[in-house]
């Protein structure tokens, strides 16, 4: 049986206001005895508020969406525990989607959690998503606030949380050349993608300030998964480079794949530098040199946002967070 608030006023023989305000702690004029002998009674009968009810009342349901594009990637899967962890502690559940970076079910799942009013949206969009602004204007004007993470497309109107991808990757590409490496490859997400984009541009910084000239042969375009590391590095390992940056180390991984498939080695024969630095990278057999995007980090950012739009602050904020290296066995000094 469904415990209501009717019943429990019935059965301490009060108005169901009364009830609701004494299970709320608000001041009522009743004696004492009659608000123990209500809290007794939601206590002995598990008296659980109907969240949708309450809803209706409140304009809130206390729950937050969370899309994220692959839930197989460590990095996502572990920003999505920090959030959920944050959230409940602070009374809110989340509703997690995947998306499998695809654009028509990032707009799908964004109209059902907007359907089920969800008090705000985290979301990390598909790479296809560059010009799909629809759905979080949707949400804005319903006055939900919209945080984007890791993925940021020039004039999203919300705020957001990123890497500093420029500078992380120069970081990359300059420790390969400190260590001796001129004939760099580098393998990026879809070009399409903002990250990608700028983590390109980090890597031409890093060979232009180095007075390395640029070879646009280098650079290979993948998708940032696993797959595509390994189908562009059969084709760099031919170029002869000596190093590659790849841009992300589901990628990186995928290389490392491809070198083993090409009889080479790392790094005797190929250095190797990633970027994510997930949790897999330093239990490879040779242990993947990464950029390190703090997770923790980005996820307390998110939560410091969420919290200015839960209390009705919808100012957008852009935060750019910095990059280190996880230096590791992935990369030999050249004499």
């Amino acid at each position: 049986m469904t415990v209501t608030l009717k019943f429990l006023s019935e059965k301490a023989n009060l108005s169901i206001t009364t009830v609701s305000l004494i299970l709320n702690g608000k001041n009522v004029r009743v004696s004492e005895e009659k608000k123990k002998l209500v809290l007794q009674l939601a206590k002995e009968y598990n008296y659980v508020p109907n969240s949708l009810a309450v809803g209706l009342v409140t304009k809130k349901t206390k729950t937050i969406g969370l899309i994220i594009p692959d839930i197989s990637n460590t990095f996502f899967a572990e920003i999505a525990k920090n959030l959920e962890q944050e959230a409940n502690a602070k009374g809110y559940s989340v509703i997690l989607c995947n998306t499998n970076d695809k654009i028509l079910e990032e707009i799908k799942y964004a109209n059902l959690l907007f359907s089920k009013g969800v008090d705000a949206l985290i979301v990390c969009p598909a790479i296809e998503s560059a010009d799909n602004f629809k759905y979080i204007n949707k949400f804005i004007e319903a006055g939900k606030g919209v945080i984007v993470f890791d993925r940021f497309f020039e004039g999203m109107p919300c705020s957001s949380v990123i890497a500093d991808n420029l500078n992380g990757s120069a970081e990359a590409v300059k420790y390969l050349i400190d260590n001796g490496h001129q004939k760099i490859g580098c393998i990026t997400g879809p070009i399409n993608s903002y990250s990608a984009r700028i983590r390109v541009e980090g890597y031409k910084k890093a060979l232009c300030e180095a007075k390395i000239e640029f070879n646009n042969e280098l650079i290979l375009s993948g998708n940032y998964q696993f797959e595509s590391g390994y189908l562009q590095g059969l084709e760099l390992i031919k170029k002869d480079i000596t190093a590659v940056f790849v841009c992300n180390d589901l990628m990186a991984y995928g290389f490392y794949r491809a070198v083993k498939k090409m009889g080479k080695r790392i790094p005797q024969d190929i250095s190797v530098v990633g970027f994510d630095d997930l949790l897999f990278s330093s239990m490879l057999d040779v242990p993947l040199t990464s950029v390190r995007q703090n997770i923790i980090a980005i996820s307390s950012n998110i939560i410091r946002l969420l919290e200015k739009i839960l209390n009705g602050d919808m100012s957008i904020e852009n935060v750019v967070l910095p990059t280190s290296i996880s230096k590791r066995s992935s990369v030999r000094k050249i004499l």
